[in-house]
């Protein structure tokens, strides 16, 4: 995972899921392309409600509002569209802050998985 410095630099930091991952239903989510057991494949937009939006030029992303107003955003590697859901291990999952400044991101594939599943 990377926090995002006020100079807006990459700082390496351990994988802390307050700031990559969500409750749906009772249960934390740390790869929105993962069903709430860790089992099955899933469609974001589907199972958790995110949705695409514009990010600008000609890039797409999908989002999460969350409770406090900050924003879970999926991409590609490089940030220009909608990963491929066959290839979500090369995804970045990203959280902004309510006013969408960049706080923190983490490719997929580096998320580790929740304890109990």
């Amino acid at each position: 995972m990377y926090l995002i410095t006020e100079s807006g630099l990459n700082q390496n930091a351990p994988y802390d899921p307050a700031l990559l991952a969500f409750i749906h239903e009772g249960v934390e989510i740390r790869n929105p392309y993962l069903s709430p057991c860790g089992r099955f494949e899933v469609d974001p937009v589907a199972a958790y409600g995110f949705e695409e939006v514009w990010t600008g030029g000609d890039c797409r992303a999908l989002d999460l509002t969350l409770p406090d107003g900050c924003v879970l955003r999926l991409t590609n590697e490089d940030g220009l569209c909608i990963p491929d859901p066959d290839e979500w291990e090369s995804a970045i999952i990203g959280r902004l802050s309510s006013d969408h400044d960049e706080i923190a991101w983490c490719a997929l594939g580096d998320v580790p998985l929740a304890s109990g599943r």
